[in-house]
């Protein structure tokens, strides 16, 4: 061989060399695995990357066969495979199955097995392989999400559904056919416009087109829909948009609920709120509320004329008055004003009378009503508050006072002037003193009831404080021979000073002729107050004992007659009288024209 043969020869003889070396770097450090099995299927080379997917070093894994670990029915798949692969049926084959690592955890493999032959001759078999246990995991996750995602969009109360660039829809799900009232079918390929009432079509499609060519952001709409019916109801739409990694549109999402309920019932709250102010600004009183912390949310016009100034919404606090005084003229804090105290001690203010300055200095008396207002779960959420304003009666009360006081001294000064020309005249005449005790007893007696009703204004006055008049002079010393007890009654003045009169004549007797006529003697009174079916009877008790024997009167004197006149005929009551040996009894029972209250 020639020198030129020679170098030849060994050129190539370093070509495969390096070669050899080439391949056998990239077998070793690829990162799929790699083996060649025999036709037994027992492993004679394997790569790193084999052995860190497995899990077994090098030495335990040649001579391994693979067929024994893992996953007995993937075995057996592979098997059969691999038997046709030796045959010549196949040239390769590719599957995925289950392996046991070293460790005894489970994997999944892929493997791709191809064949090495020599003219037709198979050599080995060449498996590739590689962990595809994440991509597993993440594949039946995937899975499971789309299938949850589909029953979700499927099932979904609400409807959803997707359309395209110009607004035709492309999938819907049940919801939406179940709002418009058309099938799936129908829906598919209608615009969501042309369902759209024509008054509210061109915001949701200009918002739209929007979104679909600009790239603007998801939008809202509620809006009127036309159902298959020819029924519009009213809806809200939500909608947004996919894309694909470089921003270009895919399809549109809509979700939409039906809000014809919602609607109505703000149609209605609209009307009632129009009916309340209706009714709030034909009532006389002035009227408005707050919310929690106390800002002004509502009034009506007689608060501004009962006030002097228009109050200013979200602003006013505590109170819309410009300032507020007691009865007696002395200025109260803001923080007592009754609307302020309701809202913080969240209760309602009753009972008090205020004056309101307004801001040009007039005044006006009023009452107020300041209730607290709550939700449905309790909460306080502001307050009501209603100012009567009672200007007018408070100056006709201020009248009718001075009249009264005018009258009582008039009156007074007559009873005096009686009193005076009575005793003028009856002294020095033929007329016993006696008879003129009696008389000047009456007209003092009169006077002390006309007192009475004159300090509560000729209204009513109290039953008690009657008698008690009445017995006052035979109680001097310590009053031992009276006893009286009853509970507070309120009388109208005809009957008290009717009953002021009797009991006046019959303590006048007990003193001249009965039971205080000694000093052994007793006198009890005992009233009470009883509820029928006619109304309420006042019942009036008088016992007299340890007094001088009783003798039935052979005549009637004027304490009789007084008593049948006043409580017979006047008060249309009824009266037993017993003149018993041992003190004089009687039992009145008087009718009340108006039920009253008592008190013991």
């Amino acid at each position: 061989m020639g020198d030129k043969s020679l170098g030849e020869a060994r050129r190539a003889f370093n070509s495969l060399v390096e070669n050899e070396q080439r391949l056998r770097a990239i077998y070793e450090h690829a990162n799929v695995g790699i083996g060649e099995v025999d036709a037994a299927g027992r492993l004679l080379r394997v790569n790193q990357t084999a052995c860190d997917i497995t899990g077994r070093p090098r030495e335990e894994l040649l001579n391994r066969n693979i067929f024994d670990s893992g996953d007995p029915d993937g075995h057996a798949t592979d098997r059969r495979q691999f038997d046709d692969l030796i045959a010549g049926k196949i040239d390769r084959y590719t599957l995925e199955k289950h392996y046991t690592k070293g460790d005894g955890t489970n994997i999944w493999m892929e493997i791709i097995c191809s064949a090495a032959r020599d003219n037709g001759k198979f050599l080995f078999g060449v498996r590739v392989f590689r962990d595809v246990t994440k991509a597993k995991l993440w594949a039946k996750a995937l899975a499971e999400n789309e299938q949850r995602l589909a029953a979700t969009y499927e099932h979904a109360a609400i409807a959803i559904s997707e359309i395209d660039a110009e607004g035709r829809l492309l999938r819907v799900n049940e919801a939406a056919c179940t709002i418009t009232g058309y099938s799936r079918e129908e829906l598919l390929g209608l615009s969501v416009f042309e369902l759209t009432h024509p008054e509210d079509r061109g915001i949701d499609r200009n918002s739209y087109e929007r979104q679909a060519t600009a790239g603007a952001g998801a939008y809202a709409v509620e809006k009127r829909l036309r159902r298959k019916d020819g029924r519009f109801i009213w809806v809200s739409v939500a909608s947004s948009s996919v894309r694909d990694a470089g921003g270009r549109f895919l399809y549109g999402i809509r979700v939409m609920q039906d809000i014809t309920a919602r609607k109505r019932a703000e149609d209605i709250v609209r009307e009632s709120e129009r009916h309340l102010r209706q009714v709030l600004e034909a009532l006389p009183a002035a009227i408005y509320t707050t919310d929690a912390e106390g800002r002004v949310t509502l009034y009506n016009q007689a608060a501004v004329e009962l006030l002097g100034y228009e109050p200013h919404i979200d602003a006013d606090r505590g109170g819309i008055s410009w300032r507020l005084y007691d009865p007696d003229g002395r200025p109260i804090p803001q923080d007592q004003y009754p609307m302020t105290v309701a809202l913080r001690e969240d209760r309602p203010v009753r009972g008090l009378e205020l004056i309101v300055e307004r801001p040009d200095g007039a005044r006006a008396s009023v009452i107020p009503y300041p209730t607290p207002l709550h939700d449905a779960s309790g909460a306080l959420v502001g307050a009501v508050n209603m100012l009567v304003d009672i200007t007018e009666r408070k100056q006709a009360e201020a009248r009718q006072k001075a009249l009264i006081d005018e009258l009582n001294h008039r009156v007074k000064n007559t009873l005096a002037t009686v009193q005076s020309l009575a005793a003028q005249t009856l002294r020095g005449s033929r007329v016993a003193a006696e008879a003129r005790a009696d008389f000047t007893g009456r007209l003092l007696a009169l006077s002390k009831a006309h007192d009475q009703l004159s300090r509560t204004g000729w209204e009513s006055v109290d039953f008690k404080s009657i008698v008690e008049d009445v017995f006052a002079p035979y109680r001097t010393n310590g009053g031992s021979q009276v006893a009286i007890e009853g509970p507070s009654v309120t009388l109208p003045p005809n009957g008290a000073l009717l009953l002021a009169m009797v009991l006046h004549e019959m303590a006048t007797n007990a003193a001249k002729y009965g039971a205080m006529s000694s000093p052994s003697g007793t006198l009890d009174l005992e009233w009470s107050v009883t509820n029928g079916s006619t109304g309420q009877r006042l019942i009036i008790e008088w016992r007299e004992s340890g007094g001088p024997p009783v003798k039935k009167p052979t005549r009637r004197g004027f304490g009789s007659r007084l008593a049948e006149r006043a409580i017979l005929q006047e008060l249309k009551g009824s009266a037993e009288l017993s003149f018993d040996p041992v003190g004089v009894s009687c039992r009145f029972e008087i009718p009340l024209t108006t039920r009253i209250k008592s008190r013991a």
